[in-house]
């Protein structure tokens, strides 16, 4: 990891198109989130107490908690680093394969092809199985809780919480339709290995993954996904989410989109990077509490 985690908070942008599309997903989930980009910032809403001196030792403590090799800080930006970059080169890869003649950008970003419904499963619970990776790197457990994780899920709140919404609705139901969660096991059902090994975010991720080949592989990712529906399904409930209120809600944060709910989850893969930025903050405020729990 290239400096500390704070560090690494510091250097999230403040605005553009991922800020855009977190504050338009942010508003199904009120009250949740703010872009805090700065470690003071962070560290002063995590004590509710914005004293200069006390900020300074946390943040002390904190670096040095980051720094530490074994800690799993660092192991846990790395999970959503990789998935990042993924999700990046897939998303464009889609997009350069669509981008021809002289139609307006706009008009043939709306001409994308979406993956196969299978594959877009597999970046699903490749992204599930990051976030409960990443859990257990930031709290020190093995890869396999399985049932720590779970209970995590209740607990979810400001960034995890919008990271979890912008899941569900970016890479669920825009791509797949409103009942995306309950056919998800199904599909992956129906995945091999052959499909497994085109993904590029399994081939970042295989050598993280639990288990050894692609086999052991899927069968983590179904075991990592199931306590995940059961949290995930309450909450679409709960906050009343379907792909056309995300549609709504990103069209009042980045503009009138002219294509269809599977295109526009092809677009936010290629041009944002909301996972690892809720990410970052979500690992920096879990360094943050510790830190201030220990001085």
């Amino acid at each position: 990891m290239s400096g500390t985690v704070l560090e690494r908070l510091e250097r999230l942008p403040r605005r553009g198109l991922t800020v855009l599309a977190l504050k338009g997903v942010s508003t199904l989930v009120p009250g949740t989130w703010h872009n805090i980009t700065s470690a003071d910032a962070l560290i002063a809403d995590v004590l509710g107490d914005d004293d200069p001196a006390l900020i300074a030792s946390v943040r002390r403590r904190a670096d040095a908690l980051s720094r530490a090799r074994h800690e799993g800080y660092g192991r846990a930006l790395s999970l959503y680093d990789a998935v990042n970059r993924s999700q990046k080169a897939a998303g464009g890869l889609r997009i350069a394969a669509n981008l021809g003649g002289a139609l307006p950008l706009v008009k043939r970003l709306a001409s994308l092809t979406p993956p196969s419904e299978k594959l877009q499963a597999v970046d699903l619970a490749l992204k599930v199985s990051a976030e409960m990776l990443a859990f257990t790197q930031a709290n020190g457990l093995p890869g396999d809780s399985f049932a720590e994780f779970a209970a995590s899920l209740r607990d979810y709140g400001t960034e995890a919480r919008v990271r979890m919404a912008a899941m569900i609705c970016f890479d669920a139901l825009l791509p797949l339709g409103d009942q995306a969660l309950q056919g998800l096991d199904g599909l992956l059902g129906q995945v091999g290995s052959s499909d497994l090994r085109q993904w590029p975010a399994y081939r970042r991720m295989a050598a993280l993954l639990p288990g050894r080949g692609d086999q052991a592989h899927l069968g983590f990712l179904r075991r990592g996904v199931e306590p995940w529906l059961d949290w995930s399904e309450g909450l679409v409930r709960q906050l009343g989410l379907t792909g056309q209120r995300a549609v709504h809600a990103l069209e009042g944060a980045i503009g009138p989109w002219q294509g269809g709910f599977d295109q526009l989850a092809v677009f936010l893969d290629a041009f944002t990077d909301t996972y690892s930025h809720t990410g970052v903050q979500a690992v920096a405020r879990r360094l943050v509490e510790r830190a201030a729990a220990e001085i």
